[in-house]
């Protein structure tokens, strides 16, 4: 099995060049947690995920919600919350772009490869999501995790209904 066999081929992307205005509203419309990011030929260039962004813009995050449980006052922690924003202006969102966010040390595989070497890859380097190339490096899809291991069950348990006792 192939990792065009199992890919998303509908993937959402934008170009380097959409702000970051663009970008948070790609994730909010579409519910997205990883985004692929694409030059004028519709190559891989980068990826930005979830982590990514509260990485850069709510770097206290992952801190204040640990923190949670020795607050009493909930109003603490909206109070903490709204001072982590604090260095946010949503305005100057039009001159961040894709580019300045996204992380251009990015893995993908090609459509042709094997199962196994995507779901090698993807636990090799701790990630979720890949993106799929074409052998121009053409984004064509979108491989998670959870799709590879489904599909791997899929086929070791047709393998297994095949095999005489």
């Amino acid at each position: 099995m192939k990792a065009l066999d199992v890919m998303r081929r509908s993937v959402v992307s934008l170009p380097q060049n959409a702000t970051l205005q663009d970008v948070l509203s790609k994730f909010q419309k579409h519910r997205l947690d990883s985004l692929p990011i694409v030059d004028a030929a519709q190559s891989i260039v980068g990826f930005i995920t979830i982590d990514n962004l509260i990485d850069i813009f709510l770097p206290r995050y992952h801190e204040l919600l640990r923190d949670f449980a020795a607050l009493e006052d909930k109003g603490q922690l909206v109070s903490l919350f709204d001072r982590s924003f604090t260095g946010l202006d949503l305005t100057e969102g039009k001159l961040i772009l894709a580019a300045d966010v996204m992380n251009t040390h990015i893995r993908w595989v090609h459509s042709d490869d094997s199962l196994i070497e995507a779901a090698a890859l993807l636990q090799s380097q701790n990630l979720q999501y890949l993106p799929v190339v074409d052998r121009d490096r053409h984004l064509v899809g979108l491989i998670s995790d959870f799709e590879v291991v489904l599909a791997l069950l899929r086929g070791s348990t047709a393998e297994t209904a095949i095999t005489p006792a």
